[in-house]
């Protein structure tokens, strides 16, 4: 399946895909995944490339959904590169965090002023 749209981060260095599925929140459930969305790590190097995928149910491309698959994606940022949330460091976190949303918001847009404008 070809990625819906892809997202950079990280000075565009690494990108994440992100796949809009026509199915039943149903359909995720049964994979044990979460209903409405899953994240699915597929990175070799921590620091550039394809770090890995979202996969959403199309119909259910809520904020709450995405935020929450965004913080699986940022908690395997950490894990990969064996960093911590400290004092020092958590702004840059949320900050880091905002970026993700931001980034992943203009091109779920494109992706939707493409997809009217085929039809």
């Amino acid at each position: 399946m070809q990625e819906s749209f892809r997202v950079f981060f990280n000075r565009k260095n690494q990108w994440f895909n992100v796949f809009l599925h026509d199915v039943s929140p149903n359909t995720f459930q049964r994979k044990k995944s979460g209903r409405w969305g899953y994240w699915l790590a597929t990175w070799s190097n921590p620091r550039r490339g394809l770090f890995g995928e979202i996969h959403l149910v199309r119909s259910r491309v809520r904020p709450d959904v995405v935020v929450h698959e965004l913080d699986h994606l940022r908690c395997e940022w950490l894990f990969a590169r064996n960093m911590a949330i400290t004092p020092k460091n958590e702004e840059w976190w949320c900050t880091f965090g905002d970026e993700l949303v931001r980034k992943f918001y203009r091109e779920y847009e494109r992706y939707c002023e493409k997809t009217i404008r085929r039809k």
